[in-house]
């Protein structure tokens, strides 16, 4: 899916576009016809929203000019979109042999794991989104470029996409022999990550999205995605914008600034008149993160601050 950037929006409406440093130029449609062709009227090149034109100073909003269709955000906080190529290695489950997370023992390592975060719904972990654990005789190796990765003893979180196998990301498991290894490559992935959210199509039937970093935090939501980071890529932008109902749910990590990156893409969001959205900061409940709350103190957090941020 391809996003077009500001320039190209511009360029696609109006013809002819300038840059000038920090600011596009073109041609201003509050002007009269004889002064319109002069391109007096200036918009910020770096996701703001300050349009306004030398002649007939008519301030309009990027959002005006563009009748909706623009989501602005400062470019610095935007993911790279993928390359086009696609491993072939994605599209096939990297192992031989694998158990449903429901199958295994109360006792093993991989539900330790998912317990530890408050993650005990294992049939739907199992049945909807196919989450297996591969035994060590059923693991194959794999190669990064650098060294071999087995996925033997590491959790398979499979990403679908309109229905179709696009990924998967392996977790590596304490208490196993590959898990305890002290140069173990925790998680990993061969997919275009920033072409897709994770649970993307069992969201798609809600109208609320709740948008989180990691995998197994969208396990907490019916109605969660993923996008492998606390940043996002112009079509990951524009795949949220498919809801209504936006709620940002980033890690509260002000050493990485996510706050801050929330917070603009939930003003961003709101520009879009199909949108609502609102951020929620979890340190103001004393989490961390996602995983360090229960599924119910979530839903009851969701519930609470989207009533508040609306009134």
């Amino acid at each position: 899916m391809k996003v077009l950037s500001l320039e190209e929006q511009l360029k696609n409406k109006f013809g002819k576009v300038h840059r000038r440093g920090n600011w596009f130029d073109i041609p201003c449609p509050t002007c009269s016809p004889k002064d319109r062709h002069k391109a007096k009227r200036y918009v910020s090149a770096n996701g703001g929203t300050a349009s306004n034109c030398f002649i007939c100073g008519i301030y309009k909003s990027i959002y005006d000019l563009l009748e909706g269709y623009y989501m602005p955000v400062k470019q610095e906080e935007l993911e790279d979109d993928q390359p086009a190529w696609v491993d072939p290695r994605s599209l096939v489950l990297p192992y031989n042999s694998a158990i449903p997370v429901n199958k295994l023992d109360q006792d093993h390592p991989a539900i330790k794991f998912l317990h530890k975060d408050h993650l005990f719904d294992l049939d739907t972990y199992a049945n909807i989104h196919k989450i297996v654990y591969v035994p060590y005789e059923g693991g194959i190796m794999l190669h990064n470029g650098i060294k071999l990765i087995t996925s033997a003893e590491r959790l398979v979180f499979p990403v679908y996409f309109e229905q179709k196998l696009v990924g998967w990301q392996m977790r590596s498991i304490p208490g196993t022999f590959y898990g305890d290894n002290p140069d173990v490559v925790r998680y990993y992935h061969i997919f275009n990550k920033g072409s897709y959210l994770y649970n993307y199509d069992q969201v798609r039937q809600h109208d609320r999205v709740v948008v989180v970093e990691g995998v197994k935090k969208a396990l907490k939501f019916v109605n969660g995605v993923a996008t492998w980071g606390c940043g996002l890529s112009r079509t990951q932008l524009s795949l949220i914008q498919t809801w209504p109902e936006i709620i940002m749910m980033l890690d509260s990590d002000e050493g990485n600034n996510t706050q801050a990156k929330a917070k603009e893409f939930v003003s961003g969001f709101n520009f879009n008149s199909r949108c609502k959205a609102i951020n929620i900061d979890l340190a103001k409940y004393g989490y961390k993160s996602p995983d360090e709350a229960t599924v119910d103190a979530l839903n009851q957090i969701v519930e609470k601050e989207w009533n508040e941020q609306n009134n």
